[in-house]
């Protein structure tokens, strides 16, 4: 057992179709790291609780790069059922409107 919450996530659809070598080697690569940034992304949704976070305001408060894919681990924590979708609004990040997100809790 790992020291975060969640294990490394071997989930399948991580890469594009065609399958092309450098995507699927990417999607590899990734799931060491995906359960550390899921964790980080959750421990920010629940911080803001009862309030919503974006998928950008969420990877800013956890300290993710916004190079680091996040919006991706924060679809997977919504398929998960980790986090809840709410309405869309105006980001307080960037400006753009985005979906808000909760935390649902223990």
């Amino acid at each position: 057992m790992s020291d975060t919450l969640f294990d490394p996530d071997y989930r399948s659809g991580r890469h594009r179709n065609p399958d092309w070598t450098t995507s699927i080697v990417g999607a590899e690569r990734v799931s060491y790291r995906s359960g550390s940034q899921k964790e980080k992304l959750l421990k920010a949704y629940k911080d803001a609780y009862p309030a919503g976070l974006t998928d950008d305001e969420a990877a800013a408060a956890a300290g993710l790069p916004m190079t680091s894919c996040y919006w991706k681990r924060c679809g997977e924590l919504r398929q998960d059922g980790a986090i809840t979708v709410g309405e869309a609004r105006t980001s307080r990040q960037n400006g753009e409107l985005r979906i808000e997100c909760f935390y649902k809790g223990d």
